[in-house]
C-alpha cells in the first residue's frame, strides 16, 4: 500500500462499460432486484428462481438517475463459485466488492460513501492478503475456543432475562445482543460503550433506505415512503457519533495497543506504511457492521424457520447431534448477505455469456444457495440435508469470510441453550425485516414462551 493510499479516490476515476457483446437471453423480468421493499417479507425467492430458469447470466437495468449502466446478475451456484475463485479476472478493487453503483456525487453520503470503500473487502492480491493477515489472531481455533467460553456465559445471562417474561422480541433481547458482545470482546471496546452499537447497527441498517428515497424524491418528490426529515437528522447524527467514537478509540490503541483486533487494526501495516485515516474509518465501519449484522440475522432467521417448520424443530430437539448440521442448513436459507459485487478486469466469458472489461457483476448468494442443480428440493428447509455446508453465505475463495469460526461458534452456543431452555417457543406475532437488499436485515422477532423462574 503506497503511502496516503485511498482507495476510494482511485476507484472514482474507474469507468464501467455497458455490455460490450450481446445479451445471451432475450429474457426481461417484471421485477427489479433494486426495489428494497421487495426485501421486506425476507428474500424473494420466487423471482430468484424466475431469473435462474429464464436467465441465470441476467443483466439488470441501473436504478434511475444512476449514471453507472446496469449490472450482470449471477444466480447459479457454480457460476457465482467460478466468479469468486478468480480474482486476477473478476476484481473486488477496481469498482468495489460490496457496492453495485457509486451513484452520483451529490447522492454520496459524506462520510459512509468512502468508507464503504476504504477497507479490506475491496482490495485485491497482496494487499488484501497483507491486511487480512492482520486480523487472522483473533479469528484461529485456540481464540475461539477461548472467547466460546465467554460467550456461553453471556448466551445464558441472556436468557435468563426473558426467561420469566414469557415473551419478547427475540432481535432486541438476544439476537443483537449477543454478537454485539462478541465483537467487543474481541476488538476491544470498554463494557460501558457497548450498547453504543446497538443503536448504531439499527440506522446502518437503514442506510441504504435512506440511500434510494432520496434518489426517489429527486424524480417524483415527497411520497407516502419518504422519511421523516427528523429522521433523516438522528440518522446522520448517529453516523458522525460512529465515526467520532472510532476514530477516538483507534488513536487510543495506535498510541496504546493491547491485545485485541482494534489495536491490530490500528497499527496495521501494509508494505511497511501505517493506514491512512479513510482506511481506519472503512476498517471501522467494516468490522462494527459485518461483525455483527450476520450472525444476529441468523439466529432471528433460524428461529422463524424452526417456527415455520415445525416437523423439524421437533426433530432437531429429540436430536441434538443434529446441531452442526441444522445451523449450516439455517444460513443456507437465511443467506445473511444477499449479494456481492466484482468487475471484469478482461474480456471473459460465465456460462456462455460473454463479457467485455470493466462491465459490473452481482453474485445473488441468496439465489446460489437454492439452486436446485446443487441443493435437491431447495426451497424445503431440511436440517438433514447430507451437502448443507456447501453453500455460498460465507462467500468462497479469497474473500471467504474471516469471522466465519466466530459466527458458527455463537449460533452454536445459542441454539444448543435456546432450545434446551425454551423448547415450546412461538412465534407470537409478524417479523418485520428492513428494506435492504445487501443483507438480511431482521428488525423484529417476537416470540412466546412458558414462563421461567
Amino acid at each position: 500500500m503506497t503511502s496516503g493510499y485511498v482507495l476510494s479516490d482511485e476507484v472514482l476515476d474507474h469507468k464501467i462499460n455497458e455490455p460490450a457483446y450481446p445479451k445471451k437471453s432475450s429474457y426481461k423480468a417484471e421485477k427489479s432486484l433494486n426495489d428494497l421493499d421487495l426485501f421486506t417479507k425476507g428474500q424473494p425467492v420466487d423471482f430468484y428462481k424466475e431469473l435462474r430458469d429464464n436467465a441465470p447470466i441476467y443483466f439488470h437495468d441501473p436504478m434511475p438517475t444512476d449514471p453507472e449502466p446496469g449490472y450482470w446478475v449471477l444466480t447459479r451456484h457454480e457460476d457465482i463459485k467460478y466468479v469468486s475463485m478468480n480474482p486476477k479476472i473478476f476484481s473486488s478493487q477496481y469498482a468495489t466488492g460490496n457496492l453495485l453503483t457509486l451513484g452520483t456525487e451529490e447522492n454520496r453520503h459524506p462520510k459512509l460513501f468512502k468508507s464503504t470503500i476504504d477497507h479490506m473487502l475491496n482490495l485485491d492480491g497482496e494487499m488484501h492478503l497483507g491486511l487480512r493477515k492482520e486480523h487472522m489472531p483473533f479469528f484461529k481455533p485456540g481464540y475461539v475456543e477461548e472467547l466460546q467460553k465467554k460467550v456461553s456465559i453471556k448466551v445464558g445471562q441472556l436468557l435468563d432475562q426473558i426467561a420469566p417474561l414469557g415473551e419478547c422480541n427475540l432481535v432486541k433481547e438476544v439476537s443483537q445482543q449477543l454478537p454485539i458482545y462478541t465483537l467487543s470482546e474481541i476488538l476491544g471496546i470498554p463494557e460501558a460503550d457497548r450498547q453504543k452499537l446497538v443503536s448504531w447497527m439499527e440506522f446502518l441498517e437503514l442506510a441504504q433506505y435512506f440511500a434510494v428515497e432520496q434518489i426517489k424524491q429527486q424524480n417524483e418528490g415527497i411520497t407516502d415512503s419518504s422519511p421523516d426529515p427528523a429522521m433523516i437528522d438522528l440518522f446522520n447524527s448517529m453516523v458522525d457519533e460512529m465515526f467520532d467514537y472510532g476514530k477516538h478509540i483507534l488513536l487510543k490503541k495506535r498510541k496504546n495497543p493491547e491485545n485485541d483486533l482494534l489495536s491490530a487494526i490500528a497499527n496495521a501495516k501494509i508494505e511497511g506504511e501505517e493506514l491512512t485515516q479513510e482506511f481506519l474509518d472503512g476498517s471501522w465501519l467494516l468490522i462494527v457492521f459485518a461483525g455483527n449484522d450476520t450472525t444476529r440475522n441468523t439466529i432471528s432467521g433460524g428461529i422463524k424457520l424452526l417456527h415455520d417448520n415445525q416437523d423439524q424443530k421437533e426433530l432437531l430437539i429429540k436430536n441434538p447431534d443434529y446441531l452442526p448440521n441444522f445451523i449450516n442448513e439455517t444460513i443456507r436459507c437465511v443467506s445473511p448477505v444477499i449479494h456481492m459485487r466484482r468487475t471484469s478486469l478482461e474480456e471473459t466469458e460465465i456460462n456462455g455469456q460473454r463479457i467485455g472489461p470493466y462491465e459490473k457483476i452481482a453474485l445473488w448468494y441468496g439465489a446460489a444457495n437454492r439452486d436446485p442443480e446443487i441443493f435437491d428440493d431447495p426451497d424445503r428447509f431440511n436440517i438433514l440435508r447430507e451437502n448443507s455446508d456447501k453453500h455460498l453465505a460465507f462467500g468462497i475463495g479469497r474473500h471467504t469470510c474471516l469471522g466465519k469460526p466466530v459466527a458458527l461458534m455463537q449460533l452454536k452456543e445459542f441454539y444448543l441453550q435456546f432450545l434446551a431452555r425454551f423448547p415450546d417457543f412461538e412465534m407470537s406475532g409478524e417479523w418485520k425485516v428492513a428494506p435492504n437488499n445487501f443483507v438480511h436485515a431482521i428488525q423484529e422477532m417476537p416470540i412466546k414462551f412458558l414462563p421461567k423462574s
